[in-house]
C-alpha cells in the first residue's frame, strides 16, 4: 500500500502541480482531475483539482475549497 502514494509538487516554471511516478517522469495535474489526498494514519480525502487565481481542491457535497501551498509536497493517488 505504501507504493500507491506519489509525491505531488508545485512547479513554478510551468505553473502547475506535478505528480511524480518515481522514475523521473511526472503527470501534470489539470483542472477537473480527481485524486485522493493522503492525510496520514491511513486516511485519505477524495478531491477535485481546480485553478482560479491559485490552485485549490474541492471536497464534499458542498464543494468546500482548500487552497494548496506551493511550498508543500503532498502525497496523492491519481
Amino acid at each position: 500500500m505504501k507504493g500507491r502514494w506519489k509525491d505531488m509538487k508545485y512547479n513554478e516554471d510551468i505553473d502547475c502541480w506535478v505528480v511524480f511516478w518515481g522514475d523521473n517522469t511526472g503527470y501534470k495535474v489539470r483542472c477537473g482531475d480527481w485524486l485522493d489526498l493522503h492525510l496520514g494514519d491511513g486516511r485519505k480525502l477524495s478531491c477535485r483539482m481546480e485553478l482560479g487565481r491559485d490552485w485549490y481542491i474541492i471536497v464534499g457535497r458542498n464543494d468546500t475549497k482548500f487552497y494548496l501551498k506551493p511550498n508543500e509536497t503532498y502525497q496523492v493517488n491519481i
